[in-house]
């Protein structure tokens, strides 16, 4: 049976005890030689003083160092998975220093806890994270709905009568005669051109309630962002603006259609060129990463203001002056890739200017 605590200190207490008579008997001995000391009464105050020493030694101890060491032993044993955990008594050793060995495993594990514990904190926000993505997409996707049933009766009922009203305004320039009030001949080319701009809104709200089923296939990614970069040179807005490339060698097919993709890459090209005002720097890289192709576009315009970055692709939303934009092209874009299975993000880069992100299936 291996020994407790308390039976180790109760042999210290013994010994303790007979230490102090050891000391009482050489103090002694000498008064006893002198016959200054009865020899029966000095072995009765020896034997009574070990007696007392050894009882008050070993209740002191007990009571202030065996039970609590006991408690410690039983608590490490607990959280360490048994008394089988906890090192071994030699021969010899004190139950102290078990104590301190149980007390450094019970430190050890405890370590190991707060470790497992941080972990699960750190899954725990992810998941938070990633709830909170997911319920912002279903809102989005859930208001896109709406506005595209909306857009669509919209888009009907305005498409008529503008037809009505482009074809009378072209029918009025024609029979103006030469002579003319030259203010009458302004006025219909600004009814011709209001028409115009209405009928491209009514177009791309039709493209918006109503997209076209995307032939979803193995493509190269660098067609469609030809294409698109042709698209975007001839316009004014891109004129000063200098597109550079990045494409990392040996980039797989990506699944998607190269029109509808192609749109898509025109729309943010447009964008960063409104948003640099005409002039300056963008950069199109592309890498493969996890069974997906990233593709990063980054402008050198001022980024977007932190308050319009959980709009950017909510339909109708711009931050461009009136008549020029319809705030359509970022939600179609967004509507295009979310059929695509892919996705599109919006952040600001640590340096200035806007960066936007699209992940595109890889094919395999």
């Amino acid at each position: 049976m291996r020994p407790g605590p308390r039976h180790l200190l109760l042999a210290t207490a013994a010994a303790i005890a007979a230490a102090s008579t050891a000391v009482l008997l050489l103090l002694g001995l000498p008064l006893l030689a002198a016959h200054r000391l009865d020899a029966e009464r000095y072995a009765l105050v020896v034997a009574l003083a070990a007696l007392a020493g050894l009882g008050v030694g070993a209740v002191l101890l007990v009571r202030l160092v065996a039970r609590p060491i006991d408690r410690l032993l039983a608590a490490a044993a607990r959280i360490g998975g048994g008394e089988g955990s906890l090192p071994p008594l030699g021969e010899g050793e004190l139950t102290l220093a078990r104590a301190a060995v149980a007390f450094e495993r019970v430190a050890g594990a405890l370590d190991e806890e707060r470790a497992r514990l941080a972990a699960k904190v750190a899954e725990l926000t992810a998941s938070n994270r990633a709830l909170a993505e997911a319920r912002e997409s279903l809102l989005r996707s859930e208001k896109l709905a709406t506005v595209g049933r909306l857009a669509a009766g919209l888009a009907h009922e305005v498409g008529n009568p503008l037809g009505a009203v482009a074809g009378y305004a072209e029918l009025a320039r024609k029979r103006v005669p030469p002579g003319a009030d030259p203010e009458l001949g302004d006025a219909l080319e600004r009814i011709a051109a209001a028409a115009a701009r209405i009928d491209r809104t009514v177009r791309d709200l039709l493209d918006f309630a109503r997209p076209a089923v995307p032939a979803i296939l193995p493509i190269d990614l660098a067609p469609a962002l030809e294409a698109a970069l042709r698209l975007a040179r001839v316009q004014a807005r891109m004129k000063r603006v200098e597109v550079a490339q990045a494409l990392a060698p040996g980039l797989p097919r990506v699944l998607a259609d190269e029109h509808q993709l192609a749109q898509v890459f025109l729309n943010l090209l447009l964008n960063a060129g409104d948003a640099m005002g005409g002039e300056g720097q963008v950069r199109i890289a592309a890498r493969a990463e996890g069974g997906q192709v990233v593709v990063e576009l980054a402008d050198t315009g001022p980024g977007i203001a932190a308050e319009d970055l959980p709009r950017i692709f909510d339909p109708f939303f711009t931050t461009k002056d009136p008549g020029k934009g319809t705030g359509l092209g970022l939600a179609i874009s967004h509507r295009i890739l979310e059929a695509l299975g892919g996705e599109i993000a919006a952040c600001n880069r640590p340096g200035g200017g806007a960066l936007f992100t699209v992940r595109l299936r890889a094919a395999p």
